[in-house]
């Protein structure tokens, strides 16, 4: 199965590239500028890679099979993603109808939509998943963010990593191959699992382990 899903990923990504120089050679008859064609190469590319790659686990799946985790269910992360978003695009048109108000014209009549969304995005995760290791789409299914590289509370730097991330048009699509570890997860080197049963994994550490008393570290360390 994960050969033939390498396989798919690598021939999309070759199409994308054939479709990018069927296009430059003048063949289609459309003229598309030239950042879409550079995004077209890059976006083929980066397809082609991540097929060659995919039969290397990244440190999140060394990660959640080290700890023996069990991760939540795709669908589970897939209606968390679709409540987040729901609440960042009523966020974005709070937005824009507000400005409307003051600068008496709608801002995204004049910049693109998706440059006025991205940083809200990206502020909208990082905020809630640096403060309290989760979001309001997560909370639905009671899951967290932990670090794979620390098993405990993400470093700032990861979490940022891991917002900027998101804006990777094929993020999505990993749920289809390595679900259900997404881009975001892999690239920042964090794992989504759910919050009861990593908190009962930590308490039973009592018996045998003490734990580090720090805010950014929620591991048990050995006290031997």
């Amino acid at each position: 199965m994960k050969a033939i899903g390498n396989l798919l990923i690598g021939i999309l990504g070759i199409g994308m590239i054939f479709f990018v120089i069927y296009n430059l050679l003048g063949f289609s008859g459309k003229d598309y500028d030239n950042g879409t064609m550079f995004g077209g190469i890059i976006f083929g590319l980066l397809l082609i890679w991540i097929s060659f790659k995919k039969d290397k686990k990244t440190t999140a799946e060394n990660y959640v099979e080290k700890e023996n985790i069990t991760i939540p269910l795709w669908w589970k992360r897939l209606i968390g993603f679709v409540v987040d978003f729901v609440i960042i695009l009523i966020i974005y048109s709070l937005f824009v109808s507000i400005s409307a108000e003051i600068y008496n014209t709608r801002i995204n009549k004049i910049y693109n939509p998706l440059l006025l969304i991205s940083p809200l995005i990206v502020f909208y995760y990082s905020l809630q998943e640096y403060l309290f290791n989760t979001s309001i789409g997560k909370m639905i299914f009671k899951l967290k963010v932990v670090s794979a590289k620390a098993n405990g509370k993400p470093t700032f730097s990861q979490i940022i990593i891991r917002s900027l991330s998101r804006l990777i048009p094929i993020d999505i699509f990993f749920y289809l191959f390595k679900r259900p570890i997404g881009l975001h997860d892999i690239i920042s080197k964090t794992v989504v699992i759910k919050k009861i049963l990593y908190e009962k994994e930590n308490n039973n550490c009592f018996n045998k382990y003490h734990f580090v008393l720090r805010p950014d570290f929620y591991c048990c360390t050995d006290s031997n």
